[in-house]
């Protein structure tokens, strides 16, 4: 484990070090009295495109990045030859009532070569490396539904040190700023890591880079590049780190990129952050803030007021748990649901897959993939409801980069026209039978038609 984790780890709160009086939180906000101990429990933020869960440690702060096109594999034709000849007879066993037969037929001819799909995968991790306090006091983590702005701020031997950490989508950048009311107070390490296929070095005089090549060099390349912009104090390169000393405020953009839709990840990061850090902080903010606010304040849902507002979210979470009844938390449950679609799918992004855009493993639970056969369609059910009709586009140009390779397996595995899909898929447009017998569902794209019903009635009331 590297001593970021060590400190991550070690980085809690005791009840006597929690202020007695926090101040009130809004009612779209989520807030805690503590760091994440575990991935589940981080923030998320995302564009719709760039992604990052926030953990809110003390000495060290982590954010798991995630970029959206960051996928395993690639394109590859997986239709068997061989599937049509024998689909008649695994019909006939059917019909004869001969079960384990026709599984067994069906498993061995009617499925994809091969039959499973390569998953998305986390971009990296950045760490923050501060120094050690001897006394913490008033800490509190929180995410603002709102505004889409998560917010760390505790008291650090005396001084007030606050990070505000958001996902621009007008900028396309990730942006951390990290303050103390104590001049110089801001003194921190940088670095990027990934579990395996990139490199990360500094470069001068103040930026940070992790190039990649997913599956050992034989998938898409991938860059994510960070700047760091420091008021006051001294950053300055460190091998793999930056190192920041004494700096009033800090600071950080980041953008990221991969090779998917055949761009240079290089020349995609650098224009994104050269523009981005021409402007000032309270300006990339506003205008993020902004654009995720016209999205997130059509919907207004008031159920009544809780009995206990001002416990944090968990405090309340463990209350419901115990029976009490607690309406504004139902509301803001409902918002938070649009906060992450908004968050993980925008026009001309990928659609929200089975994680929504975050994922911090390599090899995630079912891919991180795309599930036709109830999980894609389970993101998408509230979006006209939730007044969202522009985050469904991701899911319409998606449905449209199926038909072609869909169209070739109904032509090659049901000797049909029109176009097929199955239980699961990717980004690289798998439309066969995949996993087992039980993936030979040819459903998948009709199910997802229904969303294209639903948008014109919704467009036509």
């Amino acid at each position: 484990m590297m001593a970021a984790e060590h400190a991550l780890a070690e980085a809690t709160v005791t009840p006597e070090l929690v202020g007695k009086s926090e101040p009130p939180a809004g009612a779209m906000t989520l807030w805690y009295r503590q760091p994440a101990e575990a991935w589940l429990q981080a923030l998320p933020i995302g564009n719709g495109r760039l992604g990052a869960m926030v953990f809110g440690g003390i000495n060290a702060e982590r954010l798991q990045l995630n970029e959206d096109t960051l996928w395993s594999g690639g394109p590859w034709d997986t239709n068997d030859p061989e599937a049509l000849a024998h689909l008649p007879e695994v019909r006939r066993l059917l019909f004869a009532g001969q079960f384990g037969q026709a599984g067994e037929l069906a498993d061995r001819y009617l499925m994809g070569t091969p039959n499973r799909i390569r998953p998305y995968q986390t971009l990296g991790d950045l760490w923050l490396e501060g120094d050690t306090h001897r006394q913490v006091a008033d800490y509190r983590r929180e995410l603002d539904l709102a505004t889409g702005v998560a917010r760390v701020s505790y008291r650090g031997d005396g001084a007030l040190y606050r990070r505000e950490a958001f996902a621009s989508a007008p900028d396309q950048v990730l942006v951390l700023r990290l303050t103390c009311n104590r001049p110089g107070g801001i003194s921190t390490t940088l670095r990027m890591s990934r579990p395996a296929d990139a490199q990360a070095e500094a470069e001068a005089p103040n930026a940070l880079v992790m190039r990649g090549h997913c599956d050992g060099g034989t998938g898409l390349r991938f860059e994510a590049r960070l700047l760091a912009l420091a008021e006051g104090g001294a950053v300055r390169p460190d091998g793999e780190r930056l190192r920041i000393t004494g700096a009033d405020a800090v600071t950080l953009l980041l953008a990221a990129a991969t090779s998917y839709r055949g761009e240079d990840p290089a020349l995609a990061c650098t224009p994104r952050l050269q523009a981005a850090a021409t402007k000032p902080y309270a300006k990339l903010r506003q205008a993020a803030a902004a654009d995720h606010e016209r999205l997130f304040q059509r919907v207004q849902l008031d159920l009544g007021p809780g009995p206990n507002p001002a416990l944090p979210t968990d405090g309340r979470l463990a209350a419901v748990r115990e029976g009490a009844d607690d309406p504004g938390l139902v509301a803001q449950y409902f918002q938070y649901g649009r906060y992450l679609l908004i968050g993980s799918s925008r026009p001309g992004d990928l659609p929200a897959n089975l994680q929504g855009l975050w994922c911090e493993e390599m090899e995630p639970p079912w891919n991180c993939d795309y599930h036709l056969n109830i999980n894609l369609q389970m993101n998408y059910w509230p979006v006209e409801v939730a007044h969202l009709p522009e985050c469904a586009e991701p899911l319409f140009d998606y449905m449209n980069s199926l038909r072609k390779p869909g169209a070739e397996t109904a032509r090659v595995h049901y000797g049909c026209r029109g176009f097929v899909a199955h239980h699961l898929t990717d980004v690289w447009g798998f439309t066969t039978p995949a996993d087992g017998v039980w993936g030979l569902w040819p459903m998948g794209a009709a199910w997802l038609c229904r969303h294209l019903w639903a948008a014109r009635k919704a467009s036509e009331a």
